[in-house]
């Protein structure tokens, strides 16, 4: 028996676990959200006891509720959660013969991020022999809102997930060229969703430029993210849009080859 705790207490623990558990579940299956009746019913608990669990949550931002609708809904903190998951697939094999396949074409550095919080880190990567420029390395943390692979990622997030994380982040300047300005960067994320790429123009590093696409899972969230990176004086604008195809493509295949929902761009 577990020092200091009675059968019924541990029994009681547990089942509150598993309440908690079965709300976050139904609020990952709703969209918009739920209101508090809605999650007692359909979690089939009290109101009194599902607020209870539901406050419980919040504290630790599984969940965030919003005063003005009296809507529950998912929080950041099961993003952070959830993002975790990604380092237990091995996604590198998938992604290794597309990553070499697309930097013997193009001669730049193809890497592969994971989100972590608020920034990309760099899990696995494929120079070019063209690249003899400062390239994030394995390990390296991006801010996301910087980084093409970054903004792939939140690109493919429901708007009000994004509202949210932004809210909490405190979004910091890296180079001249890096968007702090919300609308801006909403703006970027907009046209990262239409083309199935986004964007980094020496807003991470100066003379870098990079191009990165989303991989999803099987209900279409995104996982991680590939990116191509170079030189600002080797890869011209009018040269985005063949790398941003490029890297669409990528990540579209490696998303297929683990089972996720391939989207196309809007």
């Amino acid at each position: 028996m577990a020092e200091g705790k009675l059968p019924s207490e541990r029994t009681g623990q547990v089942q509150s676990l598993m309440r908690a558990i079965s709300l976050l579940r139904i609020l990952s299956e709703a969209p918009n959200g739920a209101t508090l009746k809605q999650l007692a019913a359909e979690a089939s608990l009290a109101p009194s006891t599902a607020h209870r669990l539901l406050t419980t949550l919040q504290g630790e931002r599984f969940v965030r509720f919003n005063s003005a609708t009296n809507i529950w809904q998912v929080g950041v903190g099961a993003f952070g959660v959830g993002s975790a998951f990604i380092r237990a697939r091995d996604l590198t094999a998938s992604c290794r013969p597309h990553m070499e396949r697309i930097s013997a074409q193009t001669g730049e550095t193809i890497s592969l991020y994971v989100a972590a919080e608020d920034h990309a880190v760099c899990m696995a990567q494929v120079a070019g022999h063209a690249t003899r420029d400062a390239i994030a390395e394995i390990g390296d943390r991006l801010p996301l809102h910087t980084s093409a692979a970054g903004k792939a990622i939140l690109s493919r997030l429901p708007d009000e997930m994004v509202a949210q994380l932004l809210g909490d982040w405190k979004l910091r300047r890296s180079q001249a060229n890096t968007q702090i300005d919300e609308s801006h960067l909403h703006t970027s994320l907009t046209r990262a969703r239409e083309f199935g790429y986004a964007g980094d123009l020496e807003e991470n590093t100066n003379g870098v430029i990079c191009v990165g696409a989303a991989l999803l899972d099987e209900t279409g969230y995104p996982t991680a993210a590939l990116s191509i990176s170079g030189a600002a004086d080797r890869i011209a604008t009018s040269r985005l849009a063949e790398l941003g195809g490029l890297v669409r493509q990528a990540a579209n295949a490696v998303t297929g080859e683990i089972g996720g929902t391939v989207q196309a761009a809007e």
